[in-house]
């Protein structure tokens, strides 16, 4: 038997609830508690309309043509442009799944493009010594090979902070 696991949680065993909407099918996958917890007063209405509630439902976005019940139903929008469209109605939605109503990642350190620079450089260095032991090594020039071999460890050393065989 193929028990399926809750997309909610990931940890326990999961029924799948099916929502039809416009004459499609989604396949949610949860667990009693995720379940509960995600459809707390929804009885059997949608996840989303339970933050969403009634207002604008007829309204579209005017770039793709998704409307609000159309994201209600199946939480998906239908372009980057539905983001605007449907920006005050979406944002409560948003806050509770993603916690946060702006974006908190990390930015590159001071110093990340000298050393993006550093390793493109190393990078074709590599390749280059690469060609030409390879070339040295057709012409049976044995002592430049040596010489490219050498160096293709000195730049890999660098590069990869070792001897590497790459």
């Amino acid at each position: 038997m193929n028990t399926k696991i809750c997309s909610n949680c990931g940890k326990n065993a999961a029924k799948e609830y099916v929502k039809k909407t416009d004459g499609k099918e989604l396949k949610l996958y949860l667990c009693p508690s995720c379940y509960e917890a995600l459809y707390p007063d929804a009885g059997e209405d949608d996840f989303f309309t339970s933050f969403l509630g009634n207002v604008g439902a007829k309204r579209s976005c005017p770039a793709c043509g998704t409307t609000l019940d159309g994201f209600r139903s199946t939480g998906l929008l239908g372009c980057a442009y539905c983001y605007t469209a449907f920006r005050e109605e979406l944002m409560p939605t948003v806050k509770y799944i993603q916690g946060k109503l702006h974006h908190e990642g990390k930015a590159p350190d001071t110093g990340a493009e000298e050393r993006y620079d550093t390793v493109r450089a190393l990078v074709r260095e590599q390749e280059e010594t690469k060609k030409n032991l390879e070339r040295a090594m057709q012409e049976h020039d044995y002592a430049s090979a040596d010489r490219y071999r050498e160096l293709l460890k000195e730049v890999n050393r660098k590069l990869y902070g070792g001897e590497g065989k790459r």
